[in-house]
Protein backbone atom coordinates (compact mmCIF):
# COMPACT_ATOMS: atom_id res chain seq x y z
CA UNK A 1 0.00 0.00 0.00
CA UNK A 2 1.25 3.71 -0.69
CA UNK A 3 1.45 5.57 1.59
CA UNK A 4 0.46 9.67 1.26
CA UNK A 5 2.60 10.76 3.85
CA UNK A 6 5.93 9.73 1.74
CA UNK A 7 4.55 10.52 -1.90
CA UNK A 8 3.90 14.04 -0.62
CA UNK A 9 6.90 14.61 2.19
CA UNK A 10 9.51 12.76 0.92
CA UNK A 11 10.92 12.82 4.01
CA UNK A 12 13.46 10.70 6.29
CA UNK A 13 11.59 11.51 9.50
CA UNK A 14 8.76 10.12 8.62
CA UNK A 15 8.89 6.46 8.35
CA UNK A 16 6.09 5.40 6.22
CA UNK A 17 4.04 1.86 6.95
CA UNK A 18 3.77 -1.00 4.31
CA UNK A 19 1.04 -2.91 6.09
CA UNK A 20 -2.76 -1.66 6.47
CA UNK A 21 -2.63 -2.31 9.42
CA UNK A 22 0.29 -0.07 10.41
CA UNK A 23 -0.81 2.53 8.15
CA UNK A 24 -4.19 2.57 10.17
CA UNK A 25 -2.13 3.11 13.83
CA UNK A 26 -0.08 6.30 12.39
CA UNK A 27 -3.69 7.51 10.73
CA UNK A 28 -5.00 7.16 14.20
CA UNK A 29 -1.45 8.56 15.97
CA UNK A 30 -1.76 11.55 13.72
CA UNK A 31 -5.14 12.68 14.36
CA UNK A 32 -5.09 11.97 18.45
CA UNK A 33 -1.96 14.39 18.15
CA UNK A 34 -3.73 17.00 15.95
CA UNK A 35 -6.77 16.64 18.61
CA UNK A 36 -4.51 17.10 21.39
CA UNK A 37 -2.92 20.72 19.93
CA UNK A 38 -6.42 22.11 20.22
CA UNK A 39 -6.82 21.49 23.69
CA UNK A 40 -2.67 22.28 25.00
CA UNK A 41 0.12 23.51 23.34
CA UNK A 42 3.03 21.74 21.52
CA UNK A 43 5.37 22.06 23.82
CA UNK A 44 2.84 20.68 26.41
CA UNK A 45 2.42 17.22 24.62
CA UNK A 46 4.51 14.50 25.40
CA UNK A 47 5.06 11.03 23.61
CA UNK A 48 4.13 8.71 26.36
CA UNK A 49 0.74 10.90 26.47
CA UNK A 50 0.26 10.43 22.63
CA UNK A 51 0.95 6.89 22.89
CA UNK A 52 -1.62 6.57 25.76
CA UNK A 53 -4.54 8.42 24.13
CA UNK A 54 -3.64 6.86 20.71
CA UNK A 55 -3.63 3.50 22.65
CA UNK A 56 -0.29 2.78 20.93
CA UNK A 57 3.23 1.66 22.28
CA UNK A 58 5.70 4.41 22.98
CA UNK A 59 8.56 2.50 20.76
CA UNK A 60 5.57 2.20 17.56
CA UNK A 61 5.47 6.19 17.51
CA UNK A 62 9.63 6.32 17.29
CA UNK A 63 9.66 3.54 15.16
CA UNK A 64 7.62 5.99 12.46
CA UNK A 65 8.81 9.63 13.44
CA UNK A 66 11.77 10.46 14.03
CA UNK A 67 10.94 12.72 16.68
CA UNK A 68 8.05 15.30 18.02
CA UNK A 69 8.75 17.64 15.62
CA UNK A 70 8.46 15.08 13.42
CA UNK A 71 4.77 14.17 14.41
CA UNK A 72 3.63 18.39 12.75
CA UNK A 73 5.59 17.54 9.83
CA UNK A 74 3.60 14.85 9.04
CA UNK A 75 0.68 16.21 10.14
CA UNK A 76 1.12 19.29 8.39
CA UNK A 77 1.77 17.40 5.37
CA UNK A 78 -1.64 15.87 5.89
CA UNK A 79 -3.62 19.06 6.23
CA UNK A 80 -1.59 20.23 3.17
CA UNK A 81 -2.77 17.63 0.98
CA UNK A 82 -5.97 18.45 1.78
CA UNK A 83 -5.77 21.71 1.02
CA UNK A 84 -4.11 21.65 -1.71
CA UNK A 85 -6.84 19.58 -3.25
CA UNK A 86 -9.50 21.96 -1.89
CA UNK A 87 -7.60 25.08 -3.47
CA UNK A 88 -7.34 23.28 -7.03
CA UNK A 89 -11.03 22.43 -7.67
CA UNK A 90 -12.62 25.35 -5.66
CA UNK A 91 -10.16 27.88 -7.57
CA UNK A 92 -10.46 26.29 -11.17
CA UNK A 93 -11.47 28.98 -13.51
CA UNK A 94 -14.26 27.15 -15.37
CA UNK A 95 -16.20 27.02 -11.46
CA UNK A 96 -16.25 31.15 -11.99
CA UNK A 97 -17.08 31.44 -15.87
CA UNK A 98 -19.37 34.93 -16.45
CA UNK A 99 -18.64 35.96 -12.03
CA UNK A 100 -17.18 39.66 -11.72
CA UNK A 101 -13.50 39.92 -9.65
CA UNK A 102 -15.09 41.12 -6.22
CA UNK A 103 -17.90 37.83 -6.89
CA UNK A 104 -15.35 35.50 -7.04
CA UNK A 105 -12.89 36.98 -4.26
CA UNK A 106 -15.94 36.66 -2.03
CA UNK A 107 -17.79 34.01 -2.53
CA UNK A 108 -14.38 31.55 -2.96
CA UNK A 109 -11.13 33.09 -1.14
CA UNK A 110 -13.71 34.13 2.09
CA UNK A 111 -15.12 30.66 3.17
CA UNK A 112 -12.07 29.14 2.43
CA UNK A 113 -10.69 31.97 4.92
CA UNK A 114 -13.14 30.59 7.32
CA UNK A 115 -11.72 26.96 7.09
CA UNK A 116 -8.27 27.75 7.55
CA UNK A 117 -9.38 29.11 10.99
CA UNK A 118 -10.78 25.60 11.71
CA UNK A 119 -7.39 23.99 11.85
CA UNK A 120 -5.28 27.03 13.42
CA UNK A 121 -4.33 24.50 16.63
CA UNK A 122 -1.87 22.71 14.18
CA UNK A 123 -0.91 25.51 11.70
CA UNK A 124 0.40 27.86 15.02
CA UNK A 125 2.56 24.57 16.32
CA UNK A 126 4.05 24.38 12.64
CA UNK A 127 4.80 27.99 12.69
CA UNK A 128 6.14 27.89 16.42
CA UNK A 129 8.15 24.93 16.13
CA UNK A 130 10.19 26.85 13.27
CA UNK A 131 11.13 23.69 11.80
CA UNK A 132 13.04 24.81 8.01
CA UNK A 133 11.61 21.39 6.46
CA UNK A 134 7.76 22.42 7.97
CA UNK A 135 8.61 26.14 6.48
CA UNK A 136 9.63 24.69 3.13
CA UNK A 137 6.42 22.44 2.69
CA UNK A 138 4.35 25.70 3.91
CA UNK A 139 5.68 27.99 1.72
CA UNK A 140 5.22 26.00 -1.20
CA UNK A 141 1.49 25.74 -0.12
CA UNK A 142 0.98 29.41 -0.31
CA UNK A 143 3.27 29.86 -3.47
CA UNK A 144 0.91 27.51 -5.22
CA UNK A 145 -2.22 29.22 -3.97
CA UNK A 146 -0.99 32.60 -4.85
CA UNK A 147 -0.65 31.29 -8.68
CA UNK A 148 -3.92 29.56 -8.59
CA UNK A 149 -5.39 32.80 -7.23
CA UNK A 150 -3.49 34.43 -10.47
CA UNK A 151 -4.65 32.52 -12.76
CA UNK A 152 -8.28 32.59 -11.90
CA UNK A 153 -7.94 36.66 -10.96
CA UNK A 154 -5.75 37.79 -13.48
CA UNK A 155 -7.69 37.92 -16.31
CA UNK A 156 -10.04 40.25 -14.56
CA UNK A 157 -7.20 43.45 -13.95
CA UNK A 158 -6.96 44.16 -17.29
CA UNK A 159 -5.69 47.29 -16.67
CA UNK A 160 -2.17 45.39 -16.14
CA UNK A 161 0.40 43.49 -17.96
CA UNK A 162 0.25 39.69 -17.20
CA UNK A 163 3.55 40.03 -14.71
CA UNK A 164 1.99 42.98 -12.96
CA UNK A 165 -1.37 41.05 -12.61
CA UNK A 166 0.83 38.22 -11.01
CA UNK A 167 2.60 40.67 -8.69
CA UNK A 168 -0.65 42.55 -7.47
CA UNK A 169 -2.41 39.15 -6.48
CA UNK A 170 0.50 37.79 -4.82
CA UNK A 171 1.07 40.86 -2.79
CA UNK A 172 -2.81 40.80 -1.86
CA UNK A 173 -2.59 37.17 -0.60
CA UNK A 174 0.29 37.56 1.12
CA UNK A 175 -1.09 40.58 3.05
CA UNK A 176 -3.86 38.45 3.70
CA UNK A 177 -1.51 35.95 5.04
CA UNK A 178 0.68 38.46 7.78
CA UNK A 179 -3.20 39.47 9.33
CA UNK A 180 -3.84 35.46 9.91
CA UNK A 181 -0.20 34.92 10.90
CA UNK A 182 -0.15 37.50 13.38
CA UNK A 183 -3.32 35.86 14.59
CA UNK A 184 -1.43 32.60 14.93
CA UNK A 185 1.56 33.95 17.02
CA UNK A 186 -0.34 36.14 19.26
CA UNK A 187 -3.41 33.67 20.03
CA UNK A 188 -6.01 34.60 22.63
CA UNK A 189 -3.67 37.63 22.80
CA UNK A 190 -5.43 40.84 21.18
CA UNK A 191 -2.45 42.93 19.39
CA UNK A 192 -4.00 46.03 18.04
CA UNK A 193 -6.16 48.43 19.89
CA UNK A 194 -9.61 47.24 18.58
CA UNK A 195 -10.86 43.55 18.66
CA UNK A 196 -12.54 41.83 15.68
CA UNK A 197 -14.52 38.82 15.90
CA UNK A 198 -13.92 35.85 13.94
CA UNK A 199 -16.61 36.97 11.18
CA UNK A 200 -15.37 40.30 11.02
CA UNK A 201 -11.80 39.35 10.44
CA UNK A 202 -12.86 37.30 7.56
CA UNK A 203 -14.76 39.90 6.35
CA UNK A 204 -12.15 42.62 6.51
CA UNK A 205 -9.50 40.13 5.36
CA UNK A 206 -11.80 39.89 2.19
CA UNK A 207 -11.84 43.12 1.38
CA UNK A 208 -8.17 44.04 1.93
CA UNK A 209 -7.94 41.45 -0.16
CA UNK A 210 -10.00 43.43 -2.83
CA UNK A 211 -7.99 46.77 -1.87
CA UNK A 212 -4.55 45.54 -2.33
CA UNK A 213 -5.28 43.89 -5.57
CA UNK A 214 -7.44 46.70 -6.95
CA UNK A 215 -5.24 49.18 -5.64
CA UNK A 216 -3.26 48.86 -8.29
CA UNK A 217 -5.23 50.24 -10.98
CA UNK A 218 -4.77 53.58 -9.14
CA UNK A 219 -1.02 53.34 -9.31
CA UNK A 220 -1.10 52.14 -13.27
CA UNK A 221 -2.99 55.45 -13.32
CA UNK A 222 -0.93 57.85 -11.34
CA UNK A 223 0.65 60.29 -13.86
CA UNK A 224 4.03 59.86 -14.17
CA UNK A 225 4.19 56.11 -13.42
CA UNK A 226 7.72 54.49 -14.28
CA UNK A 227 7.96 50.26 -14.74
CA UNK A 228 9.12 48.49 -11.69
CA UNK A 229 11.55 47.35 -14.71
CA UNK A 230 12.27 50.72 -15.77
CA UNK A 231 16.37 51.43 -15.85
CA UNK A 232 17.46 53.90 -13.15
CA UNK A 233 19.09 57.09 -13.76
CA UNK A 234 22.71 57.38 -12.70
CA UNK A 235 23.30 58.36 -9.15
CA UNK A 236 25.16 61.73 -9.33
CA UNK A 237 28.19 61.41 -7.30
Amino acid sequence: MTDHLVTSSGTKRVHAPRQRRSHETMERVLATFTRMLERKPFEAITIAELARRSRVAVTSIYARFADKQALVLAAHDRHREAVLQLVDRELDPARWQGKDLETIVRECLGPMIAGWWRNVPLIRAALLVNDREINERAAEMLRHISERLALLLGPHLTWLSPSERDQAIDFAFRGVMAVMHQRLVFGEVEPMRFHLTQEELNSRLVDQFLTLALGARRESKRPGRSSRTATKPARRI
